[in-house]
């Protein structure tokens, strides 16, 4: 008889020291914390427009080199599948300059593979490399010859990033700012025609 009680005591401190403990059997579980969402960029859409130079260079009859300069505006859309890739439709005119002897007037449509090297978060390198049409129109009373070509082209430029950040941290869609020089025709036998275009962009 005493033993049972022995033992009923023994076992009720025992629940009583296990009572006490608390947590210290109760299993510990880690907080499941879910991952960070992705924070995207704007949609890889983008509108440009600005100004443009362009050079016309040629040789005259005798001898004599002819270079002409004239003004307009540049057009750009283009979609960048990565930050690395893109690609550009471009147009530009020329109709500023154009003296009473002459003055060729540049008109351009150019469909360009656009590879790209990122600086840093805002700056970015990027090359033009397509194939386009090129005409020339002579103003004033000038008798250049006129130009009515299709072939490639290319150019280099730089654009800088102007987007702001929301309070999650994703890009908002914003403004740019682009430069870039191209050479509108790559072949012997046509003059040179360089133009060099800069302005602004709107990424959506």
């Amino acid at each position: 008889m005493k033993k049972t009680i022995l033992l009923s005591i023994a076992a009720l401190a025992a629940i009583g020291t296990l009572a006490q403990a608390g947590g210290d059997i109760v299993p510990v579980y880690e907080p499941v914390v879910a991952p960070e969402a992705i924070q995207y960029d704007s949609v890889p859409v983008y509108l440009g427009v600005g100004l443009n130079r362009g050079i016309y260079s040629d040789s005259c009859k005798g001898g004599c080199n002819y270079e002409d300069v004239t003004g307009g505006l540049t057009l750009r859309a283009g979609y960048d599948f990565n930050e690395y890739i893109g690609a550009e439709l471009r147009y530009l005119a020329t109709f500023w300059g154009a003296d009473d002897l002459g003055g060729e007037e540049l008109q351009h449509v150019g469909l360009y593979i656009k590879p790209m090297m990122p600086i840093n978060e805002q700056l970015n390198v990027y090359g033009l490399v397509g194939y386009g049409l090129t005409t020339t129109t002579t103003g004033g009373n000038g008798n250049l010859g006129e130009v009515d070509e299709s072939g490639f082209g290319a150019g280099l430029g730089l654009e800088y990033d102007i987007d702001t950040q929301d309070a999650e941290g994703a890009l908002e869609s914003g403004w740019g700012l682009f430069v870039d020089y191209q050479r509108l025709l790559i072949k012997s036998d046509v003059p040179d025609m360089d133009v060099l275009s800069g302005g602004v962009t709107f990424d959506f």
